[in-house]
């Protein structure tokens, strides 16, 4: 175990000389916020008399480090240190708020060896910063239900799943769900595993997809027994709700990837919805994904695990096949409501260009008739804007910017091209391998599609979804909703047919 450097002798030294111990467990083993691979280990400290009732393991301190003033946090309290030397004291604690439950810190630690990253990595993606006023607020949160009826009945063993739930047991599924209300569905999970008294996790991958669950939640278990956990809330509001999951007021909570790591106390069940988006995958260091430590962190808990989505992943696939999961299909009756599938291939020699055709024969049919029927639409392209990838018409090299070569695009039908780069508008522009003049398309954006499809369907509204734009829900009725990935709005009543066009890209 290494112990903080001492200080020189002096002035300071002799006030660190004249602090008395806690007379019980006086040494305190903090981790330090120091981002550095080879300090990443606990430090001892000693614990002053004073400070003895508030430095509790899950505390936040201040303790001096190589002759600077830098935060931790408190892992335990032991009689006596390793080291046989002098050891420093804390310099002070910051709250008596016990932030790091043991659960956390023993699954963070794990966590940072896995991906080769240091415990204060973690501690910035599982404990929010610190709100004072936030702490002397009470938690408060509704009384759980006793008992709990739900039944997956659209799942092959889904009823027997729910029952071991609210039964206290832990199973681990990969779920496969059908289309349908979803965020539902996860209630009803969510409200078996509080019958029994414990605690729930959900995580999903976006803001909209917390916003749908919280909704869901609310409506099956009543307020005040769940909470949301999203980016959006605030320092505060966060912070609040994070420590009323760490008091034990509220045992459920839904969020984004880092609810992964919240504080439930008696844990039940987690559950990741579309472990495959890549918004679960944590973009800073250590870089860990939600679905791999939601599946150590049930190993290390006990707890249930559902892997949910509408898409089993290769992931997922791996975890059944190595029998460490089970799989939850859709019953053998519920074939029905399944979407049919259909490609530019299925034309067949009705329609010897659909495989060159932007929108083929099969698709227009589809969404002509799914229009007829009084619903929407839903086209996904992959690209937003008008046309965002322009190339030489004739040689097909892609057009760049004479000032900085920069990506040629054009912003819209009346608007020469310009650069996505420096925005300069490429008024003279001839091709830099064959010298032509004239650019085509490479890549057609949303807003050209949705001009090409108010072109084909007359009459029908054609919106948008996408950047700055995005849409939460459509209504019913004949439209036509053109969206990015991830930008799909949700349908009241379900969409009647969807496209996906330029899967090449």
């Amino acid at each position: 175990m290494r112990v903080a450097a001492a200080r020189p002798p002096g002035k300071s030294a002799g006030k660190a000389a004249a602090k008395s111990p806690a007379a019980a467990l006086p040494v305190a083993r903090v981790a330090v916020d120091v981002g550095l691979a080879h300090l990443d280990r606990p430090f001892d400290y000693q614990v002053e008399e004073g400070q003895d009732a508030d430095a509790q393991p899950g505390c936040r301190v201040r303790v001096r480090f190589a002759g600077q003033l830098v935060g931790g946090v408190i892992l335990d309290r032991v009689a006596e240190s390793a080291h046989q030397g002098r050891i420093a004291f804390l310099e002070r604690v910051v709250s008596a708020e016990q932030v790091l439950a043991p659960e956390i810190a023993r699954l963070g630690r794990s966590v940072a060896d896995r991906w080769a990253g240091t415990f204060a990595d973690i501690m910035r993606l599982a404990v929010p910063p610190r709100h004072a006023r936030s702490e002397s607020a009470p938690s408060i949160g509704a009384e759980l239900p006793s008992t709990w009826a739900a039944a997956l009945e659209r799942y092959s063993g889904g009823t027997e799943l729910a029952a071991a739930l609210a039964a206290g047991e832990s199973p681990r599924a990969v779920w496969a769900v059908l289309p349908g209300d979803w965020p539902a569905e996860l209630a009803q999970v969510a409200g078996a595993t509080l019958s029994s008294g414990r605690g729930v996790v959900i995580v999903v991958p976006d803001h909209r997809d917390v916003t749908r669950v919280d909704a869901a939640l609310t409506a099956a278990l009543g307020p005040g027994r769940h909470v949301a956990l999203a980016a959006g809330l605030g320092p505060a509001e966060r912070y609040k709700r994070f420590l009323a999951l760490r008091r034990g007021a509220v045992r459920c909570v839904v969020g984004t990837r880092s609810a992964v790591w919240a504080p439930v106390g008696s844990l039940g069940t987690i559950v990741v919805w579309d472990d495959g988006d890549d918004l679960l995958a944590e973009p800073r260091a250590p870089y860990c994904h939600a679905r791999d430590v939601a599946i150590l962190r049930a190993h290390q808990a006990g707890s249930a695990l559902l892997l949910a989505g509408q898409a089993v992943t290769a992931e997922g696939a791996a975890l059944t096949e190595s029998g460490w999961a089970s799989p939850l299909d859709p019953g053998p009756d519920r074939e029905s409501a399944l979407p049919a599938v259909r490609t530019a291939d299925d034309d067949g020699r009705g329609d010897p260009l659909a495989r060159a055709a932007r929108l083929p024969t099969v698709a227009w049919k589809a969404a002509r008739d799914a229009l007829a029927a009084g619903t929407p639409v839903l086209v996904q392209v992959p690209r937003r804007g008008y046309q965002p990838a322009l190339a030489c018409d004739r040689c097909r090299t892609p057009a760049r910017c004479a000032v900085c070569a920069g990506p040629l695009a054009r912003p819209d039908a009346g608007r020469p091209a310009q650069c996505r780069w420096c925005g300069v508008v490429a008024v003279d522009w001839h091709c830099a391998s064959c010298g032509h003049d004239e650019m085509r398309a490479v890549v057609v954006g949303a807003r050209r599609t949705a001009e090409e499809l108010g072109r084909a369907f007359p009459g029908t509204r054609v919106r948008t979804s996408g950047g700055d734009a995005v849409l939460a829900e459509v209504g019913g009725g004949a439209s036509v909703v053109v969206a990015t990935p991830g930008a799909e709005p949700v349908a009241a009543g379900g969409y009647g047919a969807a496209l996906l066009l330029d899967g090449w890209a």
